[in-house]
């Protein structure tokens, strides 16, 4: 009973803070093409609103659902959308997303301007501008800002991880604050650890275990170390 009492005001005080903000309140399952709305359960959709020129913000507390999505075409790109350099990575945090994720985030593959406060599962790969969380995907999880864990079977590829990036191929990170764990691992900026076969950093605060390693200092098999910024 005092469940349900504590879930009804939640839902009331919700209500009343969305009228205010002209914000649209949908409980238990509507649809992410709609604008200016906070769905309260599932969410589902076909493709990222952008497709649909819809700019207003989504936000979802729950599950939400996105079959098929353009991270299917993610292995047809010609290059990654990941940020080339410090400004443009400080340009896609700025911008505004369209959908906010409080919970699950399922798809086919993602690519939009979204965020994830949660889990985030794509069966081919999916591009966030914003992950916290974990994430997995099969091909590979392209992410901007992640912090917390992500796996994929092919790679990751982040500019900013905050967190644990673990992969069969390998991983690409240009600023890493935690571990990466694969095949092939490479990051401009290491403060932390690197374990694989080959692992390169240009400029590294930590350690590299693997079977060839590259930093700035130095190219040594089995382990190789920098602790000196």
């Amino acid at each position: 009973m005092r469940t349900i009492i504590i879930i009804t005001c939640f839902l009331f005080s919700f209500g009343i803070n969305a009228q205010k903000s002209k914000r649209k309140l949908r409980p238990i399952l509507w649809t992410i093409h709609s604008k200016n709305t906070d769905i309260i359960g599932a969410s589902i959709g076909i493709l990222p609103k952008e497709v649909f020129r819809d700019s207003t913000l989504t936000r979802t507390f729950g599950v939400r659902i996105e079959a098929p999505g353009l991270g299917l075409l993610l292995p047809l790109a010609p290059r990654s959308p990941i940020s080339t350099s410090e400004k443009s990575y400080q340009a896609s945090l700025h911008q505004e997303p369209i959908e906010v994720v409080y919970g699950i985030n399922l798809s086919s593959g993602s690519l939009a301007n979204t965020q994830i406060n949660g889990i985030s599962g794509a069966l081919i790969g999916q591009y966030l501008i914003k992950m916290n969380g974990i994430s997995f995907a099969t091909l590979g999880n392209l992410i901007e800002r992640n912090n917390g864990i992500s796996v994929a079977i092919v790679g990751n590829e982040t500019y900013k991880t905050n967190g644990i990036s673990a992969s069969i191929s390998g991983n690409s990170t240009v600023k890493l604050n935690g571990m990466q764990i694969g095949g092939y691992n490479e990051t401009k900026h290491l403060n932390g650890v690197q374990i694989g076969i080959f692992n390169t950093s240009k400029k590294s605060k930590g350690i590299q275990i693997g079977l060839w390693n590259k930093n700035e200092k130095r190219t040594l098999p089995f382990i190789n170390w920098n602790f000196k910024s």
